[in-house]
């Protein structure tokens, strides 16, 4: 995949979705101020080109059981929303979703078209067969009529037709957009990052908390060790002269033991799971642990991606969810597997 550089001004996308941000070091370009308008220009003229589903438009609703954490829920509203615009339905999101506190979507909730709150309860169930794994029968659901969805949805092959379409639907709301691209630069200057035509920057997300409990490693679910992540920092390093790694992690302890050999390496803290999203997507490339958070980093990046190719136990209840123990549904096209 060809190498984006850091030093030129340019749009990387944080779609987190669906952010379009220019990063710009106005302490080594001249032209800095020139540069920031343009930005400004960018974020105001740009449109979504999504479909707006409007108050009066559907008498027939699509409802799914939203469970999770962030990145869960994200992976279940994109496939909600496309599924409503194949089958001509309204999608029905939760009065009180907090992807309406971190997004620029569409409230398309039950009190918005003026239906009762059980009207998605007393709806016909379609259950996924496979957590990690693009079901096709979900998609061949009538169009025009009503329906509940049950599952995590956690494939690229549910929507990947609409791709443009979902990375200009999910845009970070304001504060976070502006948040993320001051604690770049921030985070920059403070490791007197160098700007060069051979800089890049490489995010890494780093999963342990509830992946290294036994209850997870019984059922099949595996995290990555600090091989794994010496090999994927050793891809970069080969291939960039001048690397600065930024961490985000739910363990900073282990990870700050995990890479004490490292240059070059930031660790971000502080931050809700939403603004670590959308600071570590502004990277040129990412470095993925496990899950769908790590997961829409990547894909939001969209630079080179390397993802820890051992995602679960063999025979185990969590290689269950997955089509014939394959993880192509779910890993997005080009990405390189490691270990």
């Amino acid at each position: 995949m060809k190498t984006k550089r850091y030093f030129r001004t340019r749009i990387i996308a944080l779609f987190g979705v669906g952010l379009t941000v220019i990063i710009i070091m106005w302490k080594n370009v001249s032209n800095s101020k020139n540069q920031f308008d343009v930005f400004q220009k960018r974020e105001t003229n740009l449109t979504v080109v999504g479909q707006t589903f409007g108050i009066q438009r559907f008498e027939d609703i699509a409802c799914v059981r939203f469970q999770g954490r962030l990145g869960n829920l994200m992976m279940e509203y994109v496939f909600l929303y496309v599924v409503a615009k194949m089958k001509h339905l309204y999608p029905v999101v939760p009065e009180n979703s907090e992807l309406f506190q971190i997004f620029d979507i569409e409230k398309t909730t039950l009190t918005a078209i003026g239906k009762s709150a059980d009207s998605c309860a007393k709806l016909p169930v379609y259950k996924e067969r496979w957590g990690l794994s693009y079901d096709e029968k979900l998609h061949a659901v009538p169009p025009y009529k009503s329906v509940k969805f049950d599952g995590y949805f956690q494939s690229w092959k549910y929507w990947i037709k609409y791709e443009n379409e979902i990375r200009n639907l999910l845009r970070f709301k304001n504060p976070i957009k502006q948040k993320a691209f001051t604690q770049m630069r921030d985070i920059i200057d403070k490791m007197k990052f160098e700007i060069n035509k051979e800089s890049v920057i490489v995010s890494i997300h780093i999963r342990r908390g509830d992946y290294v409990t036994e209850e997870h490693y019984k059922y099949g679910k595996l995290t990555p060790n600090e091989t794994y992540y010496a090999n994927a920092m050793q891809y970069f390093k080969t291939r960039h002269k001048n690397i600065l790694f930024v961490v985000g992690s739910n363990d900073i302890d282990w990870s700050k033991k995990a890479l004490a050999k490292e240059k070059n390496v930031y660790y971000s803290t502080g931050n809700s799971p939403a603004e670590d999203i959308a600071l570590l997507s502004l990277a040129n490339h990412t470095i993925m642990s496990v899950g769908t958070f790590g997961w829409w980093i990547g894909w939001m990046a969209q630079g080179t991606s390397i993802y820890y190719k051992n995602i679960f136990r063999p025979q185990s209840d969590f290689a269950k969810e997955f089509r014939n123990n394959s993880i192509d549904d779910f890993i997005y096209p080009g990405w390189i597997p490691m270990e």
